[in-house]
């Protein structure tokens, strides 16, 4: 049998024998026990309170006795059900069993209404200090966690888009949160039934007492004060057996609600904490040995007492550490003033000049918290994350996280978008309303407030929820506001994705890709090429907009070309040549036709001879700035016009001799527009020539 199967296997029998004290418990509430089997379930009782207070004091965090309120109710119960049980007995047969009658006899000493007395304090101290306080500690802790529950969450969202930790452990810390907040929800309740036990023993103690004496005066003609001892022994006897467990669980309870955050056991934690600090320790042994030598007050207490806190002062100057017993205590607890164990690493300094700077970040004014609030309803935290995965899926590489922040200075229905800390984009939404965009072919209009679309920069309105279907029913492409940044984010991630990529970023894709291809990567680096020269590489495909899914084909590409150049430039154009039937496929306008312009070889010889030529370089475009200018004028209005004519998305096709500094050209005045070399188009794939572009004269 396996580790699994034995663990379920015993899962499954502890799971049975756990219903089966269920089902005891109902037993003991109906029949009479015998007085040999109440004795047994009492001391079950009372070590079961015993070692629930012990496991409370022997734990890191609350949570990690989670059970504690079912443990509770459990205990409770069965407590009361041994109540039920030995009050049978002391009322039908006038014993119950030796613990009881021990207990009874040890505490009253023959003197019964010293015994009702002790009882009574002990259940006044139970019921008034130790069972209202942890009850009340419960509420507060209750509501404050629950209080907290859409900050925290909130925090985690941020820390997560910060790149502080990664999804796994923001679901681990929301999975932590919805616990402690179950956790203490459960213990505010769960603390009821400890009140109620200390109600329900004191009418128990009425009862055998007045019962008792009744049915010993008439049934067995017991003189009074006879009936009055043997049953008030007995009934003592009972409620301590009772109230000792009960108020044990009281204390576990209070301890458990009261545990900070801090790591380790209870014990260790406050001494650890109590000998931070030797000043208060030295001047507590000084009063305590003012107090001992005053006149008429015993010296002795006193004394030794003064002394015992004088060594523990004298302990806490010479640091924890020299007590191999609490160093580890004091590393894990985080004392104050408490050194480092030895071996301990150092806290790592804060650094004060280097402010870290997030490779994007989200900041919204005060009207748009609801739209990252969960407890609002608010997914836009979720629709970023969403946002990682989509730009993975289209460039191939995962961007960092995107921070979002609140910003008083900005207004209040204001966001803006920054890359690197500089601010790249700005817009304004409405929470509660949609926009409907006009996407250029819709003449009618539509009641509300007109705006630009942030991202694209179309004509658009902001309209009411109940005017959407009408919107729609126009023509509008209708979104909501958090749909509006997203899409804003989108589009700058696109644009910005060279400068998004970090060295470390490239650092992490190569030792990713050594697990599968570690020939590739280790003839490619650190020699010839260096990883900075790697990663400006990958920064020239993406700032095209070309994938880099297949990174083992990019290195081998740099292999192949390393020995002649190591220019990036160089080297991307030769990538572009690898990946092409990557970028081709993204040019086809029907999904299955590239529809090209060329240029007239004048026009392309022209360009060519303005280059010059540098070492393994890929050369410098000397055209004058108005030439270079009508010649883009004229490329624009080629292809903007057949776009027009034909209704589909054409490409530029050049010589690869030029085709990155058209594209440097082109890119300023048509970004969308692709230029494509001969050599970077697949030769399955079908092209058409529709439009040539002539040299301007």
């Amino acid at each position: 049998m396996s580790t699994m199967d034995t663990l379920k296997t015993r899962a499954g029998l502890t799971d049975i024998g756990f219903a089966l004290g269920m089902a005891m418990v109902l037993f003991i509430l109906i029949f009479k026990l015998p007085p040999m089997m109440l004795d047994l379930l009492l001391v079950c009782s009372i070590s079961a309170g015993f070692l629930v207070m012990l496991m409370t004091l022997y734990i890191s965090t609350p949570l990690q006795l989670s059970s504690f309120p079912a443990i509770l109710l459990i205990v409770t119960l069965f407590r009361l059900s041994l109540n039920v049980a030995s009050t049978k007995l002391i009322l039908l047969d006038g014993q119950a069993g030796e613990v009881i009658h021990a207990f009874g006899t040890f505490v009253i000493q023959g003197n019964y209404f010293v015994g009702i007395v002790i009882f009574l304090i002990i259940t006044m101290i139970q019921f008034k200090v130790v069972t209202e306080g942890a009850t009340r500690i419960a509420e507060v802790a209750a509501r404050f966690t629950l209080d907290a529950l859409p900050g925290k969450q909130m925090s985690i969202d941020a820390d997560l888009n910060a790149g502080l930790i990664d999804e796994r452990d923001a679901q681990e810390r929301r999975k932590k949160l919805n616990d402690e907040a179950s956790f203490y929800g459960s213990m505010d309740g769960a603390n009821k039934f400890v009140k109620g036990d200390v109600v329900a023993g004191l009418i128990i103690l009425i009862i055998n007492i007045v019962g008792g004496i009744g049915i010993g005066m008439i049934q067995k003609d017991m003189p009074i004060n006879e009936a009055l001892k043997h049953y008030t022994t007995l009934t003592i006897g009972e409620g301590l057996v009772s109230q000792i467990p009960s108020l044990v669980i009281s204390v576990a309870a209070g301890i458990l609600v009261t545990r900070s955050t801090k790591q380790g056991a209870m014990g260790s934690q406050v001494f650890t904490e109590l000998l931070a600090n030797p000043t208060p320790l030295y001047v507590c042994s000084l009063i305590l040995a003012v107090i001992a030598i005053l006149p008429g007050l015993p010296f002795l207490p006193f004394a030794i007492l003064s002394g015992g806190i004088f060594a523990l002062a004298r302990v806490a100057e010479k640091g924890i550490e020299s007590i191999p017993a609490l160093a580890g205590a004091a590393a894990k607890t985080g004392a104050p003033g408490t050194p480092p164990a030895p071996g301990a690493p150092a806290a790592a300094p804060e650094d004060k000049y280097n402010k870290p700077v997030n490779p994007m970040q989200l900041e919204i004014g005060f009207s748009l918290v609801p739209l990252v609030d969960v407890g609002q309803g608010g997914d836009l935290v979720e629709r970023i994350g969403n946002i990682r995965s989509q730009i993975y899926d289209d460039l191939g590489f995962r961007i960092p996280p995107v921070s979002v922040k609140d910003n008083i200075e900005i207004g209040a229905n204001e966001y803006r978008i920054l890359v690197r800390g500089l601010e790249r984009a700005r817009g304004q939404v409405h929470v509660g309303y949609h926009l409907a965009i006009n996407p250029g072919d819709v003449r009618d209009n539509i009641e509300g407030i007109k705006a630009k679309d942030p991202a694209f920069g179309f004509d658009a309105v902001w309209i009411s929820p109940k005017r959407v279907e009408a919107a729609e029913a126009l023509g509008y492409t209708v979104v909501d506001a958090a749909s509006v940044i997203t899409t804003h984010i989108t589009k700058l991630v696109r644009d910005y994705a060279p400068d998004m990529l970090a060295r470390q970023d490239v650092s992490n894709m190569l030792e990713k890709l050594k697990e599968t291809h570690a020939s590739v990567v280790n003839e490619v680096t650190p020699e010839p090429l260096s990883v900075g020269v790697i990663h400006r590489v990958l920064q020239n495909l993406l700032g095209e907009k070309v994938p880099i899914h297949d990174l083992a084909l990019v290195l081998e590409t740099l292999a192949d070309h390393a020995a002649t150049s190591k220019d990036p430039q160089v080297l991307a154009e030769h990538c572009r040549q690898a990946l092409r039937g990557h970028i081709s496929s993204r040019c086809l306008a029907d999904g299955k036709t590239l529809f090209g312009v060329t240029i007239q070889p004048e026009l392309e010889h022209e360009i060519v001879s303005s280059i010059t030529q540098n070492n393994g370089g890929i050369g410098l475009l000397t055209l004058a700035p108005d030439r270079a200018s009508e010649i883009v004028r004229q490329i624009t209005q080629v292809t903007s016009s057949l776009k027009q004519s034909t209704g589909t998305d054409v490409c530029l096709l050049v010589s690869p001799l030029i085709r990155s500094h058209l594209q440097q050209l082109v890119s300023r005045k048509a970004p969308e527009l692709p230029v494509l070399s001969y050599a970077e188009i697949s030769d399955d794939l079908p092209v058409e020539i529709v439009g040539n572009v002539q040299a301007p004269r």
